[in-house]
C-alpha cells in the first residue's frame, strides 16, 4: 500500500509539472499574442495612418515591452504554487486511500483546499496576477509615441489611454481564467490516478488469495500427530495428500502461498523509491535553477539602479565643475591685468 500511494503521488507530480510546461510555451502566449494583436488592430483603426504597417509596428513594440515581463511573472506563480500543489495532491492520495474521503467529496472540496493552501506562502514568495506595473511600460509609451499626434482630439486622446486600461483587464481577466482552469486539470490528474489505480490492487490480492487459499487447504487438510499409535493413519493420509506432489513442488506451493499482495508491494517499494529519489532530485534542481535566476535578476537590477544613481550623481558633479570653471575665468583674466600692469610700472621706475 505504501509503494502504491508513493508512486501515485510521484506520477501525479510530474503529470502536473508537465501541464504546467504546456501552460507556459502554449496557453499562456496564446493570450499574450491574441490580446496583443487586438489592441494593436483596435488602435491603428482609432488614429488611422498606413494600417499594415503600423499594425504591425505596434504589435510588435506591444509584444516586446509587455510579453517576456509576464510570462517571468506567471513563471514565477507557478513555482511558487507548485509547493502547496504538491502538498495537496500528496494530502488527498493519502486521505482516500486510507479511507477519509470518498471521491465525490474530494472532487468537491479539492479546488478550495488547493487556493487554501497557495495562500498559506509556504515559500515565503507571493506572486500575483497584477499587471499594473508591466502595462504602464506600455502606457508610456502610447503617451510618448502616439498621444502627442493626436492631443488635438481630447477624445480620441481619452480613448486610446481606455484602450491600455482595457489591456491590462483582459489579460487579467485571461490570466485568472487560465489559473483556475489549470486547477481543476490537476484536479483531473489527480483523480484519473486514483481511478486507475483502485481497481488494479483489488484484483491481484482477490487473485492471489484465491490461489493462496487453494494451495493452504492442501496444507491445512492434514493433521499432523505426534502419537505413535496414529502412524498408520497419519501414513495412510499422507499418502492420499501428498504423493500427487513431488518434494519440490509441493515446497513451491508452501512457498507460493506465503507470498500475499503486501509483500509483493513491499518488493516493488525498494524500486519506487529509487524512482522517487530521482523525482525528488531533479524537482529539487530544477527549483534550486529557479530561485538562482530570480536571484540573479534582482541582482542585475540592484546593479542597474546602482550605475543609473551613479551616472546621474557623475553627471550632476560634472555640471557643478563646469560652473566653477566658468566663474574662475573672470578672476583669471582679471589676475593677469594685475600683473601685466604691475610689470609696466616696474620698467618706467627703472
Amino acid at each position: 500500500m505504501i509503494g502504491t500511494i508513493e508512486r501515485i503521488k510521484n506520477s501525479v507530480l510530474l503529470k502536473c509539472s508537465t501541464l504546467n510546461d504546456e501552460i507556459i510555451s502554449k496557453t499562456l502566449e496564446e493570450i499574450i499574442d491574441t490580446r496583443i494583436y487586438r489592441f494593436a488592430e483596435e488602435m491603428v483603426n482609432m488614429i488611422g495612418g498606413n494600417v499594415l504597417d503600423a499594425e504591425e509596428n505596434l504589435r510588435k513594440t506591444s509584444s516586446e515591452i509587455i510579453k517576456t515581463p509576464i510570462i517571468k511573472k506567471i513563471k514565477r506563480k507557478l513555482f511558487i504554487d507548485s509547493l502547496a500543489l504538491q502538498i495537496t495532491n500528496d494530502s488527498f492520495v493519502e486521505d482516500y486511500f486510507n479511507g477519509h474521503i470518498t471521491m465525490d467529496e474530494l472532487n468537491k472540496s479539492y479546488v478550495k483546499e488547493l487556493e487554501a493552501n497557495k495562500s498559506s506562502n509556504q515559500l515565503n514568495m507571493t506572486e500575483d496576477l497584477n499587471l499594473e506595473e508591466i502595462i504602464n511600460k506600455l502606457r508610456l509609451f502610447v503617451d510618448e509615441k502616439i498621444t502627442p499626434n493626436i492631443s488635438e482630439n481630447v477624445i480620441l486622446a481619452g480613448s486610446v489611454r481606455n484602450l491600455v486600461s482595457d489591456l491590462r483587464k483582459e489579460l487579467e481577466d485571461d490570466l485568472k481564467a487560465m489559473i483556475k482552469d489549470a486547477n481543476l486539470k490537476y484536479l483531473n490528474i489527480l483523480t484519473s490516478e486514483l481511478k486507475q489505480e483502485v481497481v488494479k490492487p483489488k484484483e491481484n490480492e482477490i487473485k492471489l488469495e484465491e490461489k493462496g487459499e487453494e494451495i493452504m487447504q492442501d496444507v491445512k487438510d492434514f493433521d499432523f500427530v505426534a502419537d505413535s499409535n496414529d502412524n498408520e493413519e497419519v501414513k495412510a493420509t499422507s499418502e492420499n495428500k501428498f504423493d500427487k506432489y513431488d518434494d519440490m513442488t509441493l515446497f513451491n506451493k508452501v512457498i507460493l502461498s506465503l507470498n500475499t499482495a503486501e509483500e509483493k508491494l513491499s518488493r516493488k517499494e525498494s524500486k519506487l523509491e529509487s524512482l522517487k529519489q530521482e523525482v525528488d532530485k531533479a524537482l529539487s534542481d530544477t527549483n534550486k535553477n529557479i530561485e538562482a535566476n530570480i536571484e540573479r535578476e534582482n541582482k542585475l537590477s540592484q546593479r542597474r539602479l546602482e550605475l543609473n544613481s551613479r551616472e546621474v550623481e557623475l553627471n550632476s558633479k560634472l555640471s557643478e565643475t563646469e560652473v566653477i570653471f566658468l566663474n574662475m575665468k573672470p578672476l583669471i583674466k582679471g589676475l593677469s591685468k594685475i600683473k601685466n600692469s604691475t610689470n609696466e610700472g616696474g620698467n618706467e621706475d627703472e
